[in-house]
């Protein structure tokens, strides 16, 4: 999967995030949450801000918050976005 100059090249926790980060998913590390993530909006490709960190963790995605336990979001990798802030608010993903 190829991503513009609005991300980083390396691959972080989503766990890792701070409050305000933007970013784009990359790997979903746990197969068996993989479809219970993609029903909720959480892909490969989506862009999406944290909200809070913690436990659980919350994202907004397309404008819905949705939270995480931190050991999920543990084994989701993300390129951290570099687009201004909210960048989530302009689409998708940044490849669109």
């Amino acid at each position: 999967m190829h991503f513009d100059i609005h991300t980083v090249n390396s691959s972080k926790r989503l766990s890792e995030l701070s409050p305000g980060g933007c970013c784009v998913i990359t790997d979903i590390g746990i197969p068996a949450d993989s479809a219970r993530l993609k029903s909720m909006g959480l892909c490969l490709g989506r862009t999406l801000e944290v909200v809070k960190a913690g436990d659980p963790l919350i994202v907004k995605v397309y404008g819905t918050r949705i939270g995480l336990s931190t050991r999920l979001a543990e084994h989701i990798l993300v390129e951290v976005c570099l687009a201004a802030p909210r960048c989530w608010e302009k689409g998708g993903g940044h490849d669109e």
